[in-house]
C-alpha cells in the first residue's frame, strides 16, 4: 500500500503566511510542518510501504524538508508544473505511473489521527473514503451524500438539508479499484473544463458509471485540515491531540 499526498497547491487563502512558504510547511507545534505530522503518522502504519508527494508551489522547499526521512521512509516526488492554473485533479493525475498498485489519497492540508489511517486500511471495501458526521456544516466543506453504505454524491455544493456527512479528504483504491479511479482520469483529463476541478469530481464519475464507493466514518476531532487561518490557530492550539497512537 502507498499513499499519494496532495501537496502542489498555493494555499491562496493562507496568505500572508503562505507567501514564501508551502501550506504544508506550516509549522504546527511540537517542533513538527503540517507534513511532517503526516510523515510521523504514516511511518507508524506497518502496511503503508511508500508516499508519493505531488508538489508544485515552491516544490524545492518540501524537496529539502523530507530529505531527513530518506532512511525512515521510501519517499518519491511528483512534480505537477501547472499546479498554479489547475486544480487538485491535475495534480493526482500527474501521479497516474503510482496508480498500477494500491494506493491511499490524502489532502496535503489534512492533520489527523493514526485510527483515521488504521480504520480505512482496515475496511473490507476496495474502494472507501473516509467521513464524518457533525451537527453543522460550512458552506465550504467538502459534504456527502449518502444512500445505505455507499457514498452517492460529493461536492461543496449540496444544499444543507441534503448533507449526510463530510469527506476527511484521505480514501483507499485497491484489488483493482486502483485501476478504475486510474482510467477516470485518463478520462477526465481530456476535458478542459476539468482542468480547474476538485479530484472529487472523479469519484462522482465513477459514481455515475455504476462503481461503488464506500465509506468508513470517523469522530470529526480525529482529523482537521487547513482552510483558512482560524482553522491554522485552532490545530495549533489542539496539535497534542493529533499525537495520539490509537
Amino acid at each position: 500500500m502507498k499513499v499519494i499526498l496532495l501537496s502542489a497547491g498555493k494555499g491562496l487563502r493562507m496568505m500572508p503566511l503562505t507567501k514564501n512558504t508551502p501550506k504544508c510547511l506550516l509549522h504546527v507545534g511540537n517542533g513538527l510542518t503540517v507534513l511532517e505530522t503526516q510523515l510521523e503518522i504514516i511511518k507508524e502504519t506497518p502496511k503503508i510501504r511508500e508516499i508519493i508527494i505531488v508538489t508544485g508551489y515552491l516544490s524545492e522547499q518540501i524537496e529539502a524538508k523530507v530529505k531527513k526521512y530518506k532512511n525512515k521512509l521510501n519517499i518519491k516526488i511528483v512534480y505537477n508544473p501547472f499546479y498554479d492554473i489547475s486544480n487538485n485533479l491535475v495534480s493526482l493525475w500527474f501521479a497516474k505511473h503510482e496508480m498500477d498498485s494500491d494506493f491511499i489519497i490524502i489532502n496535503g492540508d489534512n492533520i489527523f489521527k493514526r485510527c483515521v489511517l488504521n480504520k480505512l486500511i482496515e475496511a473490507k471495501r476496495d474502494m472507501c473514503m473516509v467521513i464524518d458526521k457533525k451537527k453543522q456544516y460550512n458552506i465550504d466543506d467538502m459534504k456527502v451524500t449518502i444512500e445505505g453504505d455507499r457514498i452517492k454524491r460529493v461536492s461543496k455544493e449540496i444544499e444543507m438539508d441534503k448533507i449526510d456527512g463530510e469527506s476527511v479528504g484521505i480514501m483507499k483504491f485497491q484489488n483493482g479499484a486502483n485501476r478504475v479511479i486510474k482510467n477516470i482520469l485518463e478520462k477526465m483529463i481530456r476535458d478542459k473544463k476539468n482542468l480547474n476541478v476538485f479530484y472529487l469530481e472523479a469519484i462522482n464519475r465513477l459514481i455515475e458509471e455504476g462503481y461503488a464507493m464506500y465509506y468508513v466514518e470517523v469522530d470529526e476531532n480525529d482529523w482537521a485540515e487547513i482552510d483558512f487561518h482560524p482553522d491554522y490557530e485552532l490545530i495549533k492550539k489542539n496539535i497534542e491531540k493529533f499525537n495520539i497512537k490509537e
